[in-house]
């Protein structure tokens, strides 16, 4: 059941990076007048995923009791 847990939430941490990055890309090439992104906000955004990505394969990675 743990082992289905993870394979559930990496599949949905793949379908948000997919996502999230069409957005970004979305919002990145129409370039709307009153948009607040910038490439520090973007570079955050990015490096937060993978920040929780990293953390989220690092508790699987210990808590094995095998």
């Amino acid at each position: 059941m743990n082992n289905d847990f993870y394979i559930a939430l990496i599949s949905g941490w793949s379908i948000l990076f997919i996502f999230w990055s069409i957005v970004i890309l979305f919002v990145f090439v129409r370039k709307p007048p009153n948009s607040r992104l910038s490439n520090n906000v973007l570079f955050r955004s990015y490096a937060i995923f993978f920040i929780l990505l990293f953390l989220i394969l690092v508790f699987h990675k210990f808590d094995s009791f095998l």
